[in-house]
């Protein structure tokens, strides 16, 4: 058993060291401690030291943080729009629609401003668990935003008006509907896809557009192209609140390394096999191994085992091809995304794996990340 030393130095027995003196940061007695040079740190200054040391980018005066939902309908546009923002390959992109299954987020630094960007299924009308879940992730997402962003997709609408027809008809209308009513936030619409079609045509289109919503800001895009991104931005900057960045500079996305594998996966899936497949596929990472970082400090190899659920056996022998050949294909195209993601060599291994009626079961959905309890409705195509 230990003795606590006596508190008094005097009270010590004969011998005994006497404790060193404790430094509890006080002044002597009869001493006035001494500021800090400069005086107390402002408030201002406190959190500059805080940011620094957490390894937050500093605070611009008037910096603008906030999220921006990125909606509409399928293969309008929107992962395009996030990727081009990001500057770089991390949300599937395909000619496909209802590509995105869940919301995505991406994040965007800029010197007095942080974008978090919610990439979102496309809004369309749902009939299955697996669409149900995906609109309710969409209309979700609208209620959470600061700024909801429409990405419409302006050839379809410019062909109506070139038909003498409304350019705002069925779909749009609906959307328009369930934008004015749920949105949080102000809503911008994103007119994209303007390099396809003439400029003048443009016009009958926005006219239409500001007359349903007319206090929504119009701004005309190309989300491949990056033609009017910059102006998109600034709309959105003066609608986002006032407050300090949330995450490093470096930052892109909240997903994991193996949520955007699988994504790049499924993106050749989508692109390389028959139109009615894809939506009964999903892809699952069993096993993303690293080695030991090179010599140099560069980052080692990487050895992914990736599963491609189907819900047929006839759906297992598209993928898979003959002789293997689609799957070899799909593993090859896949490996080059998944490199320049990765910033290094990976071994891609792929599989396929029958698991019936999987876009009915509520538990296979739930580990993908869908939310199938009490769905909403869907919007109407």
């Amino acid at each position: 058993m230990s003795i606590p030393p006596p508190e008094d130095p005097s009270e010590a027995p004969p011998g005994a060291p006497t404790p060193p003196p404790v430094d509890d940061g006080a002044a002597p007695s009869g001493v006035v401690a001494a500021a800090p040079p400069g005086g107390a740190l402002s408030a201002d200054e406190v959190e500059a030291a805080i940011r620094a040391l957490s390894g937050l980018p500093p605070m611009h005066p008037d910096h603008r943080f906030g999220s921006v939902a990125l909606v509409g309908r399928p293969n309008a546009g929107k992962s395009t729009l996030l990727n081009t923002l990001l500057g770089e390959k991390l949300a599937a992109v395909s000619a496909r629609p209802q590509t995105t299954r869940t919301r995505f987020m991406g994040i965007r630094s800029y010197p007095d401003m942080q974008l978090v960007l919610l990439d979102t299924p496309g809004l369309h009308k749902a009939t299955s668990p697996m669409n149900l879940a995906m609109v309710k992730a969409a209309r979700q997402t609208l209620t959470e935003a600061d700024v909801c962003c429409w990405v419409l997709d302006a050839v379809p609408l410019v062909q109506a008006v070139a038909r003498r027809r409304r350019p705002l008809d069925g779909a749009p209308l609906v959307i328009a509907a369930i934008l004015e009513s749920e949105a949080r936030g102000p809503i911008v619409i994103a007119l994209n896809k303007v390099d396809k079609v003439e400029k003048p045509a443009l016009l009958p289109v926005m006219a239409a557009l500001t007359e349903r919503l007319p206090k929504a800001e119009i701004v005309p895009i190309s989300a491949a192209r990056g033609v009017g991104i910059d102006s998109l931005v600034k709309v959105w900057r003066a609608r986002l609140p006032v407050g300090p960045p949330m995450y490093p500079a470096d930052t892109l996305t909240d997903a994991t390394e193996r949520a955007i594998v699988a994504e790049l996966i499924r993106e050749k899936l989508f692109c390389l096999t028959r139109e009615e497949l894809p939506y009964a596929t999903a892809v699952e990472i069993e096993k993303f191994d690293e080695a030991e970082p090179l010599a140099d400090g560069r980052r080692g190899g990487v050895v992914i085992f990736a599963r491609i659920l189907v819900e047929r056996d006839g759906q297992k022998a598209i993928v898979i091809g003959k002789g293997g050949e689609m799957l070899k294909n799909v593993g090859t195209q896949a490996r080059v995304d998944v490199e320049a993601f990765l910033g290094t060599r990976a071994h891609l291994e792929l599989h396929v794996t029958v698991q019936r009626d999987w876009t009915r079961d509520p538990r296979a959905l739930q580990e993908l990340g869908l939310d199938v309890r009490a769905s909403g409705r869907g919007s109407s195509r």
